[in-house]
Formats: C-alpha cells, sequence, structure tokens
C-alpha cells in the first residue's frame, strides 16, 4: 500500500513577492478565510456530553479499513493548504514555507482546531520528525527534492531507527549497509515504524562502522520504501490499529547521494530526528489527545461526580497540568539543546497516565466492558495507548539520563562493557 515511486516535485515553490508584511491579525485572517470556505464549524464537543464522535484519541487509532480513504483525504487537505502558504508557516520561502517565527504555527493550529478538518495525522513523521532533519543536515539539492513534496503532501515520511534488540540503545542496532560502488547495500530489521505501510520515503539509520564503534560508526540515508527488498508488515495493537510496523531489508540498494551527511556521522543527525520527535508530542496541536480535560470536566457532569470534593481536586490538578504542558513547552520551544524534548516528552507521558486514571475513577467498569453509552468505553483507547508513549522517542529511563548527564552535569551512568569475541 506504499505508493508510486520517490521523485523529486515536477515544480519548485515560486517565490511571491510580499506585498506587506505578515502580522498576527492578518494571517489569523487568511487562515479563518480559508478553513471557513472549506469546513464547518466544530462545536466544543468535549464541553458538550453526546455531541459528535467520542474519540479521545487522535493519532494512530484509524482502523485499516478506514486508513485509504483517511489518506487520501489528508493527501488533498495538505495540497490545498500547502497552496494557501498556510502548510509550512514557518519553513524557508524557496522550499514553499512562509518564513515566519513559530509563533505562526501554533496561531493557524489553533484555528484549524476551530474548524471540522480532515486529520492529517497521517503527516505527523513527515512534518514533526523528517523534515525537520532534512531541512538541518540536508544538502540543497536533497533539500529541493524532498522538502516541498513532504510539506505539499505527496510524501508521506517515516523514522526507520528502532530494532528487535536496539530501542532506546541505538547505538547498539544491527542494521548494515555496505557500499558497492556509488550505492550502498542495507540489510537488517527496523520495528515500531509508524505509517510505514503508507509512506514513500524512510529514514533510515544504519551501521556503516564495526559493531564496537557504536555511535561512532552510524549513517543516515533517506530511503525510497518501495525499493525492491523491503518488506513493510504491520503490527496490530491491542487497541485494533496497524500504524506500527516492523520492517525488513533484504539486501535493498540505496544511492550514495541519498545519505543525509558524512559516513559515520549519523548519530548526531539521529539526535535532530529524536529531539523532533520528542517535541512533537508536547505542541499543543499534536493530534494525540482530543481535548482531554475539557472531555473530563463534561463527563463529570454528566455523571453527577463533579460535586464530588475528591473529584473536584482531581480535575483541579488536571487543569494545572495541562497549563503547566503548556507554558513550559512554549517557554522551552526557543530553547535548543536536549532539555525541551525530553522535559515536555516526560509531561505528556506522565499526564496522558493521569488523564486515563481519572476517567477510571469516573467510570469504572464503563471503560472496560463496552455498554455503548457515549464517551464512556472510548477512553479505554487512552488507557491502552498511554503506554506506548513512555516508549516512543526513547523510553523515560533514557529521558531521565539525557537531562541528568547533558543538561544538569551529573556524572554518567555506568555502561556495561561488551564482551569481546573470541
Amino acid at each position: 500500500m506504499n505508493g508510486g515511486p520517490v521523485n523529486a516535485p515536477e515544480r519548485s515553490p515560486q517565490e511571491e513577492p510580499m506585498t506587506t508584511p505578515a502580522t498576527h491579525e492578518s494571517v489569523a485572517a487568511e487562515a479563518h478565510a480559508f478553513f471557513a470556505a472549506r469546513a464547518p464549524r466544530r462545536e466544543r464537543r468535549g464541553m458538550l456530553h453526546g455531541v459528535g464522535d467520542d474519540d479521545v484519541v487522535g493519532v494512530g487509532l484509524t482502523q485499516p479499513d478506514d486508513e485509504a480513504a483517511e489518506v487520501a483525504r489528508a493527501q488533498q487537505w495538505q495540497r490545498e493548504l500547502f497552496d494557501a502558504k498556510l502548510a509550512w508557516l514557518d519553513g524557508p520561502v524557496r522550499f514553499g514555507g512562509r518564513g515566519l517565527s513559530h509563533d505562526y504555527v501554533e496561531l493557524v493550529a489553533g484555528i484549524a482546531a476551530e474548524y471540522q478538518v480532515p486529520s492529517t495525522s497521517t503527516y505527523m513523521v513527515s512534518h514533526g520528525i523528517v523534515a525537520p532533519t532534512i531541512l538541518a543536515h540536508g544538502t540543497e539539492e536533497q533539500q529541493r527534492a524532498f522538502l516541498p513534496g513532504i510539506w505539499r503532501g505527496d510524501l508521506i515520511c517515516c523514522q526507520l531507527f528502532s530494532e528487535p534488540e536496539a530501542g532506546s540503545d541505538l547505538a547498539s542496532l544491527r542494521t548494515t549497509a555496505v557500499r558497492d560502488g556509488d550505492d550502498w547495500i542495507v540489510t537488517g530489521q527496523k520495528v515500531w515504524s509508524s505509517f510505514a505501510h503508507v509512506a514513500q520515503l524512510g529514514e533510515l539509520l544504519v551501521r556503516t562502522g564495526p559493531p564496537e564503534s557504536r555511535h561512532r560508526g552510524l549513517s543516515v540515508f533517506l530511503i525510497d520504501m518501495n525499493s525492491p527488498g523491503i518488506d513493510v508488515r504491520p503490527l496490530r495493537q491491542v487497541t485494533g490499529s496497524e500504524h506500527f510496523n516492523e520492517v525488513f531489508l533484504d539486501g535493498v540498494r540505496v544511492p550514495d547521494s541519498r545519505r543525509l551527511g558524512p559516513v559515520n556521522g549519523g548519530w548526531n543527525i539521529a539526535m535532530t530526528t529524536v529531539g523532533s520527535e520528542r517535541s512533537v508530542l508536547g505542541r499543543a496541536h499534536n493530534g494525540i489527545m482530543i481535548e482531554p480535560v475539557i472531555r473530563l470536566f463534561a463527563l463529570a457532569r454528566s455523571t453527577g461526580a463533579i460535586e464530588d470534593p475528591a473529584i473536584q481536586d482531581l480535575l483541579a490538578e488536571c487543569w494545572a497540568r495541562e497549563q503547566v504542558l503548556h507554558e513550559t513547552a512554549t517557554r522551552l520551544r526557543d530553547a535548543g539543546g536536549p532539555a525541551p524534548g525530553s522535559v515536555v516528552k516526560l509531561m505528556t507521558t506522565s499526564d496522558m497516565e493521569y488523564y486515563s486514571d481519572v476517567a477510571a475513577r469516573l467510570l469504572g467498569y464503563r471503560m472496560v466492558a463496552d455498554t455503548g453509552a457515549w464517551g464512556t468505553y472510548s477512553w479505554s483507547q487512552l488507557l491502552l495507548s498511554a503506554p506506548s508513549h513512555r516508549i516512543a522517542g526513547g523510553s523515560d529511563e533514557i529521558q531521565r539520563n539525557i537531562l541528568a548527564e547533558r543538561v544538569l552535569g551529573l556524572p554518567r551512568e555506568e555502561r556495561p562493557v561488551p564482551e569481546k569475541s573470541a
């Protein structure tokens, strides 16, 4: 179900002269006009118990039978956004962006949330993880070849990092790339690759040096997911969705022109990628959760539990957590370094589990037994999804090590010494 071959877009975005500088007011007006012409206003469904669908989690829950249609809608919608200059507001103008600050991204995302627009969660990895890496480390030719297509929706991307025996410890990965003239031959296995079954482009981390070189022997490639030798197998989760995949690579040929950065210089590139992934989880409009706190308040009102002082304390804690997360993410967004991604990711995963616990307190058996009542059993999706976010983008233990060692300057945790082969 991967699409056609990966090629550079037929046309390059043209820089258009701006008659007047963009302001928050002018961009907001553009966004409202664009969305209002294409989608009805969205009710604040969290405030109205029983209105609209009752999904609490927005990313990765599409069932296989519905996925093809959702991908097609997302692609068409992304093209319209790109053509209207609303898709990549903080991107370079020469690649189809708008050249504005990140504040405009949050502004337009907030406006989009007011309308019933198609879900674009299929592009979460593309826009939030792979594109920033190409922008930071790609050559001018690579950037022109891929960034406009990614942001226009022509290319869906996946991240090929984790392996069965190299999840959080990426430096121990075993997938290899061996030089063969102007190409590299890749052999190995990846796992937990979101959207790989619908992707055309993968960011691939491989070993190009000897095993003992660890992080000093890794390289990164942009790989065509339709290449011979690639076998993508979806993994069905307990929620019923299949957006995670395992990917087998058997003698896959990759041109050297698809290499990002220097040979054996992939570790810094990988850190850019995982840093972006962690930051995505903490964005105000990341699509992972759908108004969880507002909906918990509405659920408490519908059950009458809102009058219980103990429940009021729990809801107050939920509200405070949401505000602290958003304020912290905003404050750290421009700080750079390893802190923002790790801090925000730890806070997000902790909040997801806390919200699930509060929902369980409110619903009891109705959270695990589907009675058909609106807004009850749907919370089980959040409960079942929350643990996976403690692993994605690096486990909680890895995030704490990063903060302790690279931010606070504490002594490094003792690493086991690899056994020497006989």
